[in-house]
């Protein structure tokens, strides 16, 4: 249930590449299972520290529950609000929002994967939860701001397909997502369903269009469709809302926990569905990692580095799977 050695390997090696232009820049990845925190961290100083916080989409309520966790304010499920989010989240009741210590915990605010990786790399924030390693984009940048990205695992999460509920088809293999994703197959009739395919993409550097590459494409060029190609997770939901003939990617966590759609089902992968439990036992073929992220040169001692060794411990294990994810220890 982890992600495979090679994509560690890989960084590490794109990380010493990155050394030879600057000895003090590299990427620091612990697998799974490796890292052992260290003494309890001091709540209250994260509490009266809280560090600035940054994320992907899809993390946001895992953000939301462990602050108002440590802040010890009452947090539920909220249903999407044209004033508020068109997403449903985890967010602090209303009492709690307009008293201190936790009044800004409703503040929190995600700026999506590639953001947060510039804000953490930039020093505009000082820890980030994110559904993916970083990019090759963000490693350069890191490498030229001199910055060192501290990654630790924290939960277990899903890359999944979506399409509409009236398709057919309910599984795929990955070289035929492949072949629709590079053009070679067009028609829903070459895979047991009916019409043209209209096949949704993600804009560079998003969190799902880098696990897309990563995971699915393994170095085959994507169609050119910009118009196909949406900038937000919640684009190609919409758009499969109404479409039969459409699919789409997103994580399993976003599409089932913050914009489930009675219209959408996610489709099989080599004949395995995504739930709990095929992510939780490596069973789904996609499954991914979701991390946390600090820079190296953080003190051990800083409130962003005790959060971070907070979420590898027992309770927040524990959060990690109230808010919806498999806990990954």
């Amino acid at each position: 249930m982890r992600r495979t050695i090679s994509k560690f390997l890989l960084i590490l090696l794109l990380a010493q590449i990155v050394g030879c232009q600057s000895s003090r820049t590299k990427v620091v990845i612990t697998p799974s299972g490796v890292y052992t925190p260290g003494p309890t961290p001091d709540l209250s100083n994260i509490a009266q520290n809280y560090p600035r916080v940054d994320g992907s989409t899809s993390t946001h309520p895992l953000q939301i529950l462990t602050a108002c966790k440590l802040l010890n304010v009452a947090c539920t499920w909220t249903e999407p609000s044209l004033l508020f989010s068109t997403e449903r989240g985890i967010g602090p009741d209303l009492t709690a929002m307009l008293t201190e210590p936790g009044g800004f915990v409703a503040s929190i605010f995600h700026t999506g994967t590639h953001q947060a990786y510039v804000n953490l790399i930039q020093k505009n924030t000082d820890l980030i939860l994110v559904a993916r390693l970083p990019s090759d984009d963000e490693v350069e940048e890191a490498a030229k701001a001199g910055v060192v990205l501290d990654i630790h695992p924290l939960a277990l999460d899903a890359f999944v397909f979506l399409v509409h509920k009236d398709n057919p088809v309910t599984s795929l293999t990955l070289e035929q997502i492949r072949n629709i994703y590079t053009g070679n197959v067009t028609d829903w009739s070459e895979l047991g369903g009916v019409g043209m395919i209209n096949a949704y993409q993600r804009d560079r550097n998003s969190g799902s269009q880098e696990l897309m590459e990563e995971l699915v494409m393994k170095g085959a060029a994507m169609s050119d469709a910009p118009n196909m190609i949406f900038p937000s997770m919640m684009g190609p939901i919409n758009a499969i809302h109404d479409d039969p003939l459409g699919i789409g990617y997103s994580v399993f966590y976003y599409a089932t926990f913050m914009l489930p759609d009675e219209n959408i089902k996610l489709l099989g992968i080599e004949g395995i569905y995504p739930n709990s439990e095929t992510i939780a036992s490596g069973a789904y073929p996609l499954a991914t990692e979701v991390y946390v992220v600090v820079r190296g040169d953080m003190l051990s001692d800083s409130s962003a580095v005790m959060l971070r060794d907070w979420f590898l411990t027992e309770a927040g294990q524990e959060t990690v799977e109230e808010s919806g994810y498999v806990r990954i220890r």
